[in-house]
């Protein structure tokens, strides 16, 4: 009987399937952080919120804090809180060691991560770049002595460092154990510093903890200026660092930016334009904001915000204002769902007299904001165009915080914007009357020193408008109905 044909080899995958997706779960890790507010909540303000977390896990509470900082680690999260929580919550002898074992750990798992995933394509540019093969070549040949001067001298960020020599020719043996030896002063040195932190009223304790760290950083800090006096050698060695740094940054994506306020992103992610009740205008989405981690985070940072170190009148201005938005998102969350902010309160007790949140470590009401601060000691009628009362007839809600840098640029932009919306700002009828809105009216008063309503309005609505704006025009009517996203069409 003929013999069917055997079947050949199954057909090799691509070889670039595996790279990209160890590349994509990091991505997809740092992107998560950032969305789910982690980076914010890891802010030393925060100590001790997280240590109540992690304490909450009793017996479990080591190995839940390990893995949360290998974690940490490889997806670039912030490890200097998470640092001082170890010493915080576990002391600093138990501290040190769980800090030490979740840093080498997770510096291993992403030195392998880049090893395996781009270290092929680093190959590439080097076989096409004799300076980088120089480079690559030297970090090979110098070894450990690279990783313990870099890990000792912190150069570069720790969480790049990790990456980075995954794509040289070092091996990992020589990588793990050296950079689990070298990391452990500064990680003494951090973990005392939040066992320090931990010892309340025990003051010979404190300055016990507080002096070891100091003396172990000072250490590490003097580590260069020994190194230069050693000679070339030492400086040679630091040069191949900066050749690792180079090779990292030839894999990187782009430059980080800064990074923005949990109120910030707050807005970007749940501010958009929409349409209700034919009003154009931005709506804001309070059932996602509600839920959002970065919401009680915006709220702390109000809280604890210290106005004694705003300089300026823009920085203070630009302070309030904020403020002022944030509260008045707040009064709609708290009673949430709602057809309006006015609903949480009542004929005898309006909203906006009623304590809606705490702003620079006072309780303030939305009248205490906008009439006792913002009214009283700015002299800025472009205010009322700025802040917004969760209503639809209300100027727009900007998908960003108001910045002392440009916050001019940004009131003239809100007040352009506002008087170009004939739904709510200006608008001409069709018996050519003009109607503005009950804004102006309400606070004229304001807007006297810059010469009244009308020409303020004339100077910066469009000239079709505002040619046939006269010193008596009508107003429009003023719904109050939530700006919520759930009511657009």
């Amino acid at each position: 009987m003929p013999t069917s044909p055997s079947p050949g080899p199954a057909p090799a995958r691509p070889g670039w399937v595996k790279p990209v997706a160890l590349v994509a779960i990091v991505l997809v890790g740092v992107v998560l952080a950032r969305l789910f507010g982690l980076t914010d909540y890891l802010r030393l303000e925060n100590l001790a919120r997280i240590t109540q977390a992690i304490e909450a896990y009793g017996a479990l509470a080591p190995v839940v804090y390990i893995a949360a900082y290998v974690l940490a680690v490889v997806f670039f999260v912030p490890g200097l809180p998470m640092t001082l929580v170890g010493g915080l919550v576990f002391g600093p002898i138990r501290g040190t060691v769980y800090v030490w074992i979740g840093a080498t750990i997770g510096a291993a798992l992403a030195f392998l991560v880049a090893r395996y995933a781009l270290r092929t394509t680093v190959e590439r540019w080097v076989a096409g770049s004799p300076r980088l093969a120089s480079m690559d070549a030297a970090v090979a040949s110098h070894g450990w002595r690279i990783v313990m001067l870099t890990r000792l001298v912190p150069l570069f960020p720790f969480n790049l460092q990790n990456y980075a020599y995954g794509l040289t020719r070092i091996g990992f043996a020589t990588y793990a154990l050296t950079t689990a030896i070298c990391i452990l002063p500064g990680t003494a040195a951090f973990t005392f510093a939040g066992g320090a932190l931990s010892q309340g009223g025990d003051v010979r304790r404190t300055l016990l903890y507080l002096a070891i760290a100091g003396v172990l950083i000072a250490a590490v800090s003097l580590l260069p200026r020994l190194l230069q006096r050693k000679g070339g050698a030492a400086g040679a060695l630091l040069k191949c660092g900066a050749g690792v740094a180079t090779l990292a940054t030839l894999a990187a994506a782009g430059p980080v930016a800064a990074e923005p306020t949990a109120y910030a992103r707050l807005l970007a992610s749940h501010v958009r334009p929409g349409t209700v009740s034919a009003i154009r205008l931005h709506l804001v989405d309070y059932g996602a904001v509600k839920a959002d981690q970065r919401y009680r985070l915006a709220l702390d940072d109000l809280q604890r915000a210290s106005t004694a170190g705003l300089r300026t009148e823009a920085e203070r201005l630009a302070f309030w204002i904020n403020a002022y938005n944030l509260l008045a998102i707040k009064a709609v969350v708290d009673q949430y769902p709602t057809r309006s902010i006015r609903d949480g309160g009542s004929l005898l007790s309006p909203i906006w007299k009623r304590k809606v949140g705490v702003a620079a470590g006072r309780e303030v009401s939305l009248d205490d904001v906008e009439h006792g601060i913002l009214r009283r000691e700015f002299a800025e009628p472009r205010i009322h165009l700025a802040i917004v009362c969760a209503s639809l007839s209300c100027p727009d809600l900007r998908p960003e915080p108001y910045e002392a840098a440009r916050l001019d640029a940004q009131l003239d932009d809100q007040v352009a914007a506002f008087l170009r919306n004939p739904t709510k700002g200006v608008a001409r009828g069709a018996d050519g009357a003009v109607r503005v809105s009950a804004i102006f009216k309400w606070f004229a008063e304001d807007f006297r020193p810059l010469g009244g309503v009308a020409r303020f309005i004339g100077r910066r609505a469009d000239p079709g408008v505002a040619a046939g704006l006269g010193e008596s025009f009508g107003y429009l009517d003023y719904d109050w109905s939530l700006n919520d996203t759930a009511r657009s069409r």
